[in-house]
């Protein structure tokens, strides 16, 4: 590949990203036990494709960068709060979209050759050398710095170019697939998207139902899901922290990474910068560089024992060495033998190199050890199923609040539903053909009744409207087909 492309050199900068799939609805999936296994180096597996940890480190990244792009949260997040807004599990969701699209490819029999890769990457913009052209030894340094070899940018880029290639073939753009709509289509769509209700809604909170868990039903429910409580893997390790921070580049130094490496250093607007105002991120990225160097030495003197590191016992859970927000080192410590010395690998203080001196493995615990979470999960389920079977008694003759007309687009409010609850609700309700019924959320039962209805004249332009909404079901359509076709296997929880 690095041999075609030196043939083709051309102008080059690229920003490395795979575009989130859009689809409504995360779909179904199977959860594996936790922890790894054989499966260490592996996130999930989708159909017949593995997701791997440095792909979902990376794809974390790109969504913290988004998050940080945003103004209303001041700058880059820090774990805590990025899982309060759910990004592994959105990083996650992401790749299994993305990778359920690859199965469809490939069993299409879509293929996309070395040569496109290399047409695709060299009619970009990327890794230029002082006179713009591409650079082979750019290339390599920059991707090592993104911890990322050449082959596995490729791949990457290979995958880019197989989910283009596929939405291609299925005229899905980045707006999504916009359709031609027949006059009957376009008749029906009128009438649905006119369509208002007047509703009479009751909510039902879970908190009005109780149960009482007895410890032969609890003992029961546990034997059947022993696998989801297991005690965490213990690790034993010596290990030596290189931080970032304990590094002084000069300015000599400094000047020689600006120099091989001005393409790193450009605004908004593809301009380079000046030496004093890349000097702040400079100096992290020559920190960067030289603590890596520091910390090859530290691994060749820890393993011939010329040198010894601090001493430290922990568990796979407490995240002890994190890089944005993902424990990698602890997947590398699952998978190494006891004695074993692991290479450096970067952490979000620097570079860090360790031994296994023991390690204890993830044993099943008991039902007196899992007793306590297996009750809260116990106690949730047993809540939800009377509180269903209260909305079914109670839709018989229940009175509610008249909220007056809805739409599916309905903005208002609904007594105490949020927004995302409103939407679920709203979905259901338009798309049900039952006069009255009942719709489960995670923590509460809305009974509605539909007493009125109403249409109105569909406006000016909204034939445009009733495109995307054709695309819509079109998408809908398609990752239903997609998750119930490709099965998802999740080996880890990412939200812990």
């Amino acid at each position: 590949m690095i041999t075609w492309m030196q043939k083709h050199k051309k102008w080059l900068i690229v920003t490395i990203w795979v575009s989130a799939i859009a689809f409504i609805g995360a779909g179904m999936v199977n959860w594996g036990s936790y922890g790894f296994g054989s499966s260490n180096d592996k996130v999930a597996r989708v159909g017949d494709i593995d997701i791997h940890l440095a792909e979902f480190q990376r794809e974390y990244a790109r969504i913290l960068n988004e998050f940080s792009q945003i103004s209303q949260f001041g700058g880059m997040l820090d774990e805590a709060q990025a899982k309060q807004f759910g990004i592994p599990q959105m990083a996650l969701q992401r790749l299994i979209q993305q990778t359920q699209i690859l199965n469809l490819a490939n069993d299409l029999g879509l293929v996309v050759s070395d040569k496109e890769v290399g047409e695709e990457i060299v009619n970009a913009k990327v890794y230029v050398d002082d006179k713009g052209e591409f650079s082979q030894e750019v290339y390599r340094k920059a991707l090592k710095e993104q911890g990322m070899s050449p082959s596995e940018f490729e791949e990457m880029v290979r995958k880019i170019l197989t989910t283009q290639k596929l939405f291609g073939v299925m005229s899905i753009t980045q707006a999504g697939p916009m359709l031609p709509i027949s006059s009957s289509e376009m008749a029906a769509l009128e009438m649905a998207y006119a369509v208002r209700d007047r509703l009479r809604v009751e909510i039902l909170p879970i908190s009005q139902v109780s149960v009482e868990v007895k410890d032969d039903e609890l003992k029961a429910f546990w034997e059947k899901n022993a696998e989801n409580w297991k005690s965490p893997m213990e690790f034993k390790i010596e290990y030596v922290l290189v931080p970032f921070a304990s590094q002084n580049p000069t300015d000599e130094d400094l000047t020689k990474h600006y120099q091989d490496f001005k393409s790193d250093y450009l605004d908004e607007n593809g301009n380079l910068l000046s030496f004093e105002e890349s000097k702040e991120k400079l100096i992290k990225d020559v920190q960067k560089i030289q603590a890596e160097s520091v910390a090859k030495r530290e691994y060749r003197d820890l393993k011939n024992e010329s040198k010894k590191g601090e001493i430290l016992s922990l568990k796979e859970n407490e995240r002890f060495f994190v890089k944005n927000g993902v424990d990698l080192v602890i997947e590398d410590m699952k998978a190494a033998q006891v004695g074993q010395v692991l290479k450096p690998i970067e952490v979000d203080k620097g570079f860090v190199t360790l031994r296994i001196l023991d390690k204890k493995p993830s044993v099943q615990k008991s039902f007196e050890e899992a007793k306590a979470e297996a009750k809260v999960l116990f106690e949730s389920s047993k809540k939800r199923e009377k509180l269903l079977a209260l909305a079914k008694e109670k839709l018989k003759n229940f009175q509610g609040t008249d909220i007056g007309f809805v739409d599916r687009f309905y903005n208002g409010v609904i007594l105490t539903l949020d927004d995302r609850q409103k939407m679920n609700f709203l979905s259901h309700l338009f798309s049900s053909k039952q006069k009255e019924g009942y719709v489960m959320l995670e923590d509460k039962a809305v009974l509605y009744r539909i007493v009125e209805q109403s249409a109105l004249n569909a406006k000016q332009g909204d034939a445009m409207a009733f495109k995307s909404m054709k695309s819509e079901a079109v998408l809908d359509a398609l990752a239903e087909y997609l998750n119930e076709t490709y099965k998802t296997t999740i080996y880890i929880d990412v939200s812990k």
